[in-house]
């Protein structure tokens, strides 16, 4: 008789879950956390000021990324050219930075193109210049 009552009373609440609306829960797992304490940590090593090396295919993720944001960089074809320069400016200046022209980390970050800054010990820094 016991196993029968408990049987019945699993059923019950199971039937019971079943028909009640399901809430997702979305608990941010341990490694998810991990990776924004590396970026996070990354962030704070990295030199702002610090103009890294790019590429065709970076500076055309640049362009891409100012014409997103309502900065006309001319064409975008991979090339720093006076336009792309000046789009820059204007984004630096409109975003509170020393508006210098220049693609510098600073820069990036704030355009959302973190892949792309520069590592420590792997950029130019503008006093090289």
């Amino acid at each position: 008789m016991k196993t029968f009552v408990t049987s019945t009373i699993a059923a019950m609440g199971l039937a019971a879950m079943a028909l009640s609306p399901a809430t997702a829960q979305v608990v941010p797992s341990n490694s998810y956390a991990q990776l924004q304490r590396g970026a996070a940590q990354a962030a704070e090593r990295l030199s702002m000021d610090a103009v890294p090396t790019l590429d065709h295919d970076n500076i055309r993720k640049v362009q891409q990324a100012l014409q997103e944001k309502g900065f006309d960089a001319g064409p975008i074809d991979g090339i720093l050219g006076p336009r792309t320069k000046d789009a820059v400016r204007s984004f630096q200046d409109r975003y509170g930075m020393r508006a210098t022209g220049e693609i510098d980390n600073q820069t990036l970050y704030a355009l959302g193109e973190v892949e792309l800054t520069g590592q420590p010990g792997g950029e130019s820094d503008r006093g090289d210049r």
